[in-house]
């Protein structure tokens, strides 16, 4: 028997992301994929859920807004670096420094970091996150919060993925 069930909830988180994305216009164009993208989203969430469980046991289960809004941040971050070094050929390594206190060192290729750190995409994306959570609060109850935000977070760093890719191409068509 296996443990695995469709999740509406989850799916809610999920489209909460994708929303916010479509409101800041990242989704005007079919969204970047790749291989190498997708198998540095599963190594990055195992590392996370690893990082979630130590800090489970040692702070609790509740998350602040700040522990929130520091998750989001991160999963952009890691976005901005993996597509960095799938550009250059680079081993998909995850630093975890940061993942819940909001100091997090970003290490991406020059014009990805410039417009990434100008961007409202995480600060919205923990904003309406927070917001869903708690307007649909009743609805929610009984959903384990940790796949509602893992599956936010995970949308977050596909849909970071796609604008770095943007962001790498766009400047790559400017040099030529």
């Amino acid at each position: 028997m296996n443990d695995f069930v469709t999740s509406v909830p989850a799916q809610a988180a999920a489209r909460c992301i994708i929303e916010t994305a479509r409101s800041l216009h990242l989704l005007d164009q079919p969204v970047a994929v790749s291989n190498e993208l997708a198998e540095a989203e599963k190594k990055l969430i195992v590392k996370m859920f690893q990082q979630m469980d130590e800090h489970i046991k040692s702070c609790g289960e509740e998350l602040s807004p700040d522990e929130v809004s520091s998750l989001f941040t991160f999963v952009f971050a890691k976005a901005a670096e993996a597509v960095t070094n799938m550009f250059n050929h680079k081993e998909q390594t995850f630093d975890m420094q940061g993942m819940f206190d909001g100091r997090i060192p970003l290490y991406a290729d020059d014009a990805v970091t410039a417009e990434f750190k100008s961007s409202q995409f995480p600060a919205m994306c923990t904003r309406n996150y927070l917001d869903f959570t708690t307007d649909k609060a009743d609805e929610l109850a009984g959903c384990d919060p940790l796949l509602l935000l893992f599956e936010a977070l995970k949308w977050c760093f596909r849909l970071s993925c796609h604008l770095a890719v943007t962001i790498v191409e766009n400047h790559n068509k400017l040099r030529q």
